[in-house]
């Protein structure tokens, strides 16, 4: 497994250029630190270890250094935070530079946060350029910020350093790095060459001549135009002895005939408003001599590398917020109110959003129904099967290789934007015939189940005329429930093997199933899934339905009786949510169901027709 050493010291500002002053070098307890992994695979929240430098040669000899390792898996964003922070002044635009030594080409950010003087939180990227050998990487933070609101560091006064190594780097190798930390006064100033290149093979339309147009060139759409010499598609151009400082751009085609189109999610990117105007350009932060990478045109990545993720997220059981509809969270998706915003340009109530990403991209994330920044706005899934209890109740998108499009629902663990209304409550009522039980009764029957905590004894059943069927009505909540039928305070319970129509198997327990949607009644023989042969039992009808075949894995074949009125057909999914339903002419005997889009799992199909009604259990490959 591939390791990379990176080393970090630091030194504070002082009045002149050339002197500097020393942050952490732990070397004496007064210039030492305890740093914290976060973002990091079985590390984070874990203490960064100080090391004897390895190496000490050239610009740092230094005794000890801090060894930073990120492991294979980590966030993109993975890195380490001081605790307690430092005061890091800047307020006369000093740079914050750090030795480091690679043995290959990568990046480190560095962070400044938690200002005292109201600055904005600031980050700057930079590579190192040598391996094997310390050098110093210098931060100059008179330079806008790389993130929103991409404003400058300079000016005040911060308690927050933090690194992240490698960031935004997609890899699968672990890496170890090393580290010095250090601010000098002065700041960079001087001029850089400039680089831009766009690939334009993928490009559909056709053009003449692509150009750069941008802030270098007042926003001309012909003062610099790009060269193909080698025909080869990609399109390349320098712009020379640029003042080093932030930038916006993109490119363009035949002086405006055509440009690229930002949604203003693109991490490449900056958005800016002039009123009601928004304009959503690239950004280039110029430091030093700098040659980007190709990028493919309308593409924060070379053509190939980035993946198109659309969310397609339905809202037809919530009213929409007019404060829009949000994802947010997990660490790159911002707060509730923030750039990823879902829109319905038609009004169907389906929320759409399309980002790009680099190839690998995932994250957690949420939906939030208003701009809420502390995210009391947020969908609330927990329970269900797509939340993850360890990260907030958040969804978790996996690795994306390909365009790929993520269609749910908000607050619903769905694969569909046909979202089902909530289960309603219903008064439900329970029998159960007890006549060849064989069972003993000594004060009653009782319905035992999750809608009562599996009491024994909350909810008892009468047998008023003593025709030995017990039966009672129970208020119960919309939704999937379990239940059995005890007796006198579980003295005795119904057992069942598993696999029947009426049950489902939970762990080591085999219960009835219930699924509730409004009112209902129903009566069951002791033990069995059999209906009642007197009583209540007029309600059930096994015959209404018959299910061809079960278990199903794309369609199955509902055949039915004839009936004077209208079936209603239900079909209910383990939580008790409703994943379909269909009304028929009673002289319909046959209806295919397709369950192609289902998840593998158990579900109830209830079918109502004459005032009587059945119920089948479906079981989904």
């Amino acid at each position: 497994m591939k390791k990379n050493l990176l080393f970090l010291a630091a030194l504070f500002c002082c009045l002149q250029l050339s002197a500097q002053t020393t942050i952490y070098d732990w070397e004496a307890p007064a210039t030492s630190v305890e740093y914290k992994y976060f973002g990091n695979v079985d590390l984070s929240d874990s203490v960064v270890p100080v090391i004897a430098n390895p190496n000490a040669s050239g610009i740092n000899t230094s005794a000890n250094v801090l060894e930073y390792t990120k492991r294979a898996g980590s966030e993109v964003w993975a890195g380490a935070y001081a605790d307690p922070g430092p005061t890091v002044d800047v307020s006369s635009g000093e740079q914050v530079c750090i030795k480091v030594h690679f043995d290959h080409i990568g990046n480190v950010a560095l962070k400044l946060e938690n200002s005292t003087t109201g600055g904005d939180d600031w980050i700057l990227t930079k590579a190192n350029t040598t391996t094997g050998a310390w050098e110093e990487i210098c931060y100059d933070t008179s330079l806008p910020s790389i993130e929103a609101p991409f404003t400058a560091a300079a000016g005040n006064v911060y308690t927050g350093l933090v690194f992240f190594v490698d960031f935004g780097v997609v890899g699968a190798d672990q890496v170890t790095y090393l580290d010095d930390f250090t601010v000098q006064a002065g700041s960079g100033g001087g001029t850089a060459d400039l680089t831009l290149s766009v690939d334009m093979n993928e490009y559909g339309d056709a053009f003449t001549q692509p150009y750069v147009s941008g802030a270098f060139n007042d926003w001309s759409g012909d003062a610099n135009p790009m060269e193909d010499p080698d025909m080869d598609g990609v399109w390349t151009v320098t712009l020379p002895g640029l003042a080093t400082g932030a930038y916006e751009y993109k490119f363009t085609l035949d002086n405006w005939s055509a440009q690229e189109q930002f949604n203003g999610t693109d991490l490449c990117t900056k958005t800016t408003f002039d009123g009601d105007n928004m304009f959503v350009n690239r950004l280039v932060v110029l430091t030093e001599n700098t040659t980007a990478d190709p990028v493919c045109w309308n593409s924060c990545y070379g053509c190939g590398e980035g993946v198109s993720i659309t969310f397609n997220l339905g809202m037809t059981q919530v009213t929409p917020s007019e404060d829009g509809v949000y994802i947010a969270g997990g660490g790159n998706f911002d707060v509730p109110g923030g750039p990823y915003r879902l829109m319905d340009p038609d009004g169907d109530n389906i929320f759409s959003l399309t980002i790009e990403r680099e190839a690998g991209f995932s994250s957690y994330y949420t939906f939030a129904n208003g701009a809420c920044g502390d995210f009391s706005c947020k969908e609330n899934i927990a329970g269900q099967d797509c939340a993850d209890p360890a990260n907030f109740n958040d969804r978790f998108l996996e690795a994306v290789m390909m365009d790929t499009e993520v269609n749910t629902c908000f607050g619903e663990c769905t694969t569909t934007t046909d979202c089902s209304p909530a289960a309603q409550e219903g008064n439900i009522t329970f029998a159960v015939d007890m006549n060849d039980s064989g069972v003993t009764i000594g004060t009653s029957v009782y319905v035992s189940g999750s809608i009562n905590g599996w009491s024994g004894d909350a909810n008892p059943l009468e047998d008023a005329d003593g025709d030995g069927v017990w039966e009672g009505t129970i208020t119960v909540p919309g939704g999937a429930h379990q239940f059995k039928f005890t007796v006198d305070n579980w003295a005795v319970q119904e057992e069942f093997m598993g696999g029947e129509d009426c049950t489902v198997t939970d762990g080591a327990f085999t219960n009835r199933a219930l699924n509730v949607d409004g009112d209902d009644s129903f009566c069951f023989t002791w033990n069995t899934c059999m209906t009642c042969a007197t009583g209540v039992s007029d309600l059930v009808n096994e015959n209404l339905v018959q299910v061809y075949p079960n278990p199903v894995a794309e369609n199955t074949l509902l055949q039915m009786e004839t009936t004077s009125s209208d079936k209603e057909l239900r079909v209910f999914d383990a939580l008790g949510k409703l994943v379909w339903s269909q009304t028929l002419d009673g002289t319909a005997t046959q209806l295919e169901l397709n369950t192609a889009a289902w998840h593998s799992g158990i579900y109830l199909l209830h079918i109502e027709a004459d005032n009587t009604i059945a119920t089948k259990r479906l079981i989904k490959q």
